[in-house]
């Protein structure tokens, strides 16, 4: 074998050229490398593993590359060893507007999970009380219910990742939060656990508005309008809501698109939410975090997001009227 830089005859077994220090495998090391970075940024961390353990063969261990990637591997086998054993039955309908209802008719031994963590039962309850007091029992029933599951979608899709999380924990009259452990999430996986909660508060709304449409229940109607309203609340992207991760796998160009989607809403439909997303949008138009690669899937998800949602509003809104909610 001879090295191409300083044309040295090596040994086959040479992993770096004694004269001038050039790795032998350098262009398939590159091309592993470029694998890598592409398994990362779309969130399969299991292929990306793989990826860097043939790497590893390949470089020196005394190098910065070697320890670089060894340490990358360990901090994903210790994700995947801290992360419940899942099944794939409802891991590819944790994504994507479309599954989202069938997800909450058909999945309810998932959705039932997060019951089973006392945390959540308790303060979950704590909230219900609360609500209850103020507003009755059928709409705070509705209104935790559907808290519930938006946040059972962020936990579906953090174990769709592979990935460890908490169970919902209430906060009993603000909402409710999940704690994603010590994760560092490429821009797609974060977007895509970000807009997975509105997904299934998606689903939630739709049922409510469903039942509405053929019972004409008002308090079906008006768990609806409410679960589409603080679906779009968390849309609004900054700071930790979902809508900030949402932007994080998107173009400038693409928030431009979002941007006019919830302006053009806003104008059509008056919701104040919408309004407010179009000038979390504006400002995120200015923040310089957005990416250089497209991500059509995500944009898709977003603006599918909005139009349902909004459209949602729209349907319910007689229903709160006449039943004297404002």
């Amino acid at each position: 074998m001879t090295c191409p830089t300083c044309i040295s005859d090596l040994p086959q077994s040479t992993l770096s050229c004694p004269q001038c220090h050039r790795l032998t495998h350098a262009e398939q090391l590159e091309k592993l490398a470029e694998q890598g970075r592409a398994a990362w940024r779309v969130g399969k961390f299991r292929e990306e593993r793989e990826i860097w353990a043939q790497s590893l063969p390949l470089l020196p261990e005394d190098t910065v590359q070697h320890r670089t990637i060894r340490a990358r591997i360990e901090e994903i086998d210790q994700q995947s060893a801290a992360a419940p054993p899942s099944s794939g039955g409802w891991r590819k309908a944790s994504m994507g507007l479309g599954p989202a209802l069938v997800v909450l008719l058909t999945k309810g031994k998932f959705l039932l999970l997060g019951l089973t963590k006392m945390g959540t039962l308790l303060t979950m309850l704590a909230s219900l009380g609360i609500y209850w007091s103020l507003y009755g029992w059928a709409f705070a029933l509705g209104l935790v219910l559907s808290i519930y599951i938006h946040e059972m979608g962020h936990v579906a899709a953090i174990r769709r990742y592979g990935l460890p999380a908490s169970a919902p924990m209430f906060i009993p009259g603000l909402g409710a939060f999940i704690r994603l452990r010590g994760v560092r999430l490429p821009p797609i996986p974060d977007a895509r656990i970000g807009l997975a909660g509105p997904v299934y508060g998606l689903g939630a709304a739709l049922v409510a508005l469903g039942v509405y449409s053929v019972t004409h229940f008002k308090i079906w109607g008006v768990i609806a309008f409410y679960g589409a309203v603080i679906n779009l609340f968390n849309l609004i992207p900054v700071w930790q809501l979902d809508g900030s991760r949402g932007l994080h796998s998107l173009t400038r160009m693409q928030r431009g698109v979002i941007l006019a989607l919830a302006s053009v809403l806003w104008l059509i439909t008056s919701t104040p939410m919408l309004l407010l997303v179009a000038m979390g949008c504006t400002y995120r138009m200015f923040t310089r975090d957005w990416q250089t690669e497209p991500d059509n899937h995500g944009m898709m998800q977003f603006a599918g997001l909005l139009v349902t949602l909004a459209a949602i509003v729209a349907l319910s809104t007689g229903a709160t009227a006449a039943a004297g909610v404002h």
